[in-house]
């Protein structure tokens, strides 16, 4: 019997400024996915973007990000085990981006992740290898 995973709390409330579509998409991918994983945002506001952009974990200033749309267009996400974030393990980030991608699909959302922004199958031709974002595909 698969483990069956649950939002908390905070990633609840983060999903609560999501597009609905977006935040059915995020559960549907949680049901499906052998690692549980939280989300790290959904709705960033400008004192976030800013920070994020001053981070280097975004290229997109405000208010363009789909993070800045509200309700939010993209959700970051991190796999966790226990209360650890393997953030260099890209194999779990991108086996997670999947299971959003097989939701959105079952789902009729098209989704864009972040490790493969051009969705050719290949994550070797990024600028910019976000590994745990997936958004609203355009």
């Amino acid at each position: 019997m698969a483990i069956q995973h649950t939002f908390g709390a905070l990633s609840t409330a983060k999903l609560a400024s999501c597009a609905p579509r977006l935040a059915a998409v995020a559960r549907r991918a949680l049901e499906i996915s052998p690692y549980d994983f939280t989300i790290v945002y959904g709705y960033r506001d400008q004192k976030d973007q800013d920070a994020a952009v001053a981070a280097g974990k975004s290229k997109t200033p405000w208010p363009t990000s789909m993070h800045n749309r509200n309700p939010s267009h993209a959700i970051d996400f991190a796999p966790i085990f226990g209360k650890v974030i393997p953030w260099d393990d890209t194999h779990i980030f991108a086996v997670v981006a999947g299971c959003f991608m097989a939701a959105g699909q079952e789902l009729g959302t098209p989704i864009r992740w972040g490790g493969d922004w051009d969705a050719d199958g290949s994550t070797k031709d990024q600028t910019l290898m976000d590994w745990g974002h997936v958004e609203l595909a355009p």
